[in-house]
C-alpha cells in the first residue's frame, strides 16, 4: 500500500478505533502528547513496535481524523532518496511544537469576536503530512504495519492513563457530525462525499431554544476560525424532529435561530432588518456572510431536503470563504457544478426548481413541490410577527 493510502486509512482506522476504545484526543491532551514526543531523542534507532514511535502515529493519525487532513502529493516521494534528505528526523522535535501551537491557538482562540482571529501558523493539513512522512522516510519497519502499531493495547493504556480527553465535545466525535455524515454519504450531491465537516453540540430541551442557539454560535465561532486554515466545507446543526413536523414549523425555527444567532451577532450586523425576497442579500455573523441548507422531516423520502432517513431537523451552514475555495465554484464553474448536482438529483426522482428562488437565501427551505414557490422564512422572523400582529389589532377610539 503506498505512503498516501496508508495516511487516508489510517487516519479513519485510528479513529474510529479511538472513539471505540475511549481514547479520543481533544485539542489539550494533543498538545500535551505532542510536547511529550518533542522532547524524546529521534536519532536512536527503533524497533517496528516502539512505543513511543506508535504514539507518534498515533497521535499523526488521530489529529489528522479530527481535522479532516488530506494525503499531501509530498508523500508520494517521502521514502526516495531525495525525500529521506528533505523529512530528517532532526525535524521531528520542531514539527511537533509546530503542531502544539496551531493546537493551542485553536483550543485557546475566544468563543466569540467580532471577527475571527489569524495568524501565520502551519496547518494541521500540513503538519500532519509532513510528521507522516518523516515517519515514512525513516522508520521502514514501522510503517509497513503503522494501523496496528498505532491501535494497539499498549497505545491505549498510556493515552488513557497519561493524556485524557478533557472536553466532552470534539466536533468530529459529536452524535450530531456521526449522523450527519451517514447523510453525506447518501446524498444525490456530488461534491458531498469530498468534503470536510463538523457537527455542533447536540440540542438540550432542558435549557431551552435561546441557551441552545447561543452555544451553536459558540460551536459556529470556533468551526470559522478553524475553516479559515484547514478549509473545511460546513458545520452541522441538529435539533429535534418535531421542529420541521411542516415546511411551516421549518420556516419559523429558521427564523427564530438566524434571530437568535443575530441578537448576539459579535460584530453586531444588523442583516435581518434588510432581507426580503431580492437577491443579494446575505446572512452575516462574525464578519463573515454564508449560506444555510435546511433539511427536515416534513419532507418525504424523495425529497432532496429529507434527512435521509435520520429523525431530526438538520441546519448546515457554509461560510461564503469556504465555498469561494471549491474548486467546483470558481472560475466560472458555478453555473456548470449547479446544472451537475441538479442532474444528479433528477436522475433519482429528486427533482428542484430553482425558479422564482434566485435570490440565495429563498432557497435556505426549499418548497414541498419542486416547482412551488419560495418558502418566505424571513416573514416569520419575531420582529416581524409582533408588528403584523400590532397592525391587526384595532386603534383604540
Amino acid at each position: 500500500m503506498n505512503i498516501m493510502k496508508q495516511f487516508v486509512l489510517g487516519r479513519r482506522l485510528v479513529g474510529s478505533w479511538a472513539l471505540d476504545r475511549g481514547v479520543t484526543l481533544d485539542d489539550a491532551a494533543a498538545i500535551s502528547l505532542a510536547e511529550h514526543l518533542a522532547e524524546q531523542d529521534w536519532q536512536v534507532p527503533r524497533e517496528a513496535d516502539d512505543l513511543e514511535l506508535s504514539l507518534l502515529s498515533f497521535l499523526v493519525l488521530e489529529t489528522a481524523h479530527r481535522y479532516y487532513v488530506q494525503a499531501d502529493k509530498a508523500l508520494k516521494t517521502c521514502q526516495s532518496d531525495e525525500g529521506r534528505t528533505l523529512f530528517t528526523t532532526e525535524m521531528l522535535p520542531e514539527r511537533l511544537a509546530d503542531l502544539a501551537a496551531t493546537l493551542h491557538f485553536y483550543d485557546q482562540a475566544p468563543s466569540m469576536a467580532e471577527a475571527l482571529p489569524v495568524n501565520g501558523l502551519a496547518s494541521l493539513q500540513s503538519l500532519t503530512n509532513t510528521l507522516f512522512a518523516v515517519i515514512a522516510a525513516h522508520f521502514p519497519a514501522h510503517m509497513a504495519e503503522v494501523h496496528a502499531q498505532s491501535m494497539r493495547d499498549e497505545v491505549a493504556e498510556v493515552i488513557r492513563a497519561r493524556f485524557p480527553r478533557r472536553r466532552e465535545y470534539v466536533p468530529v466525535y459529536s452524535p450530531t457530525h456521526l449522523e450527519f455524515m451517514g447523510a453525506v454519504d447518501r446524498t444525490r450531491c456530488i461534491f458531498a462525499p469530498s468534503g470536510k465537516y463538523w457537527g455542533a453540540r447536540d440540542y438540550e430541551e432542558s435549557i431551552g431554544f435561546e441557551a441552545n442557539v447561543y452555544r451553536f454560535a459558540e460551536d459556529l465561532f470556533h468551526f470559522m476560525l478553524v475553516a479559515h486554515k484547514e478549509k473545511f466545507k460546513g458545520l452541522a446543526l441538529r435539533l429535534p424532529a418535531a421542529m420541521s413536523d411542516s415546511v411551516e414549523r421549518l420556516a419559523e425555527i429558521t427564523a427564530r435561530l438566524l434571530d437568535g444567532l443575530n441578537r448576539i451577532d459579535p460584530a453586531g450586523s444588523d442583516c435581518l432588518r434588510r432581507v426580503d425576497g431580492r437577491e443579494g442579500w446575505k446572512f452575516e455573523w462574525a464578519g463573515e456572510s454564508m449560506f444555510l441548507t435546511a433539511f427536515g422531516t416534513c419532507y418525504p423520502e424523495d425529497h432532496p431536503r429529507n434527512p435521509y432517513g435520520f429523525d431530526h431537523t438538520y441546519f448546515f451552514f457554509q461560510p461564503d470563504f469556504v465555498l469561494r475555495n471549491h474548486p467546483g465554484l470558481i472560475d466560472g464553474k458555478e453555473e456548470i457544478s449547479r446544472q451537475r448536482i441538479l442532474a444528479s438529483f433528477r436522475k433519482d426522482g429528486m427533482d428542484y426548481d430553482n425558479t422564482g428562488k434566485e435570490a440565495e437565501h429563498a432557497r435556505y427551505i426549499r418548497p414541498m413541490d419542486a416547482d412551488g414557490p419560495a418558502v418566505e422564512w424571513w416573514r416569520y422572523l419575531p420582529a416581524r410577527r409582533q408588528a403584523a400582529e400590532q397592525a391587526r389589532q384595532p386603534v383604540a377610539g
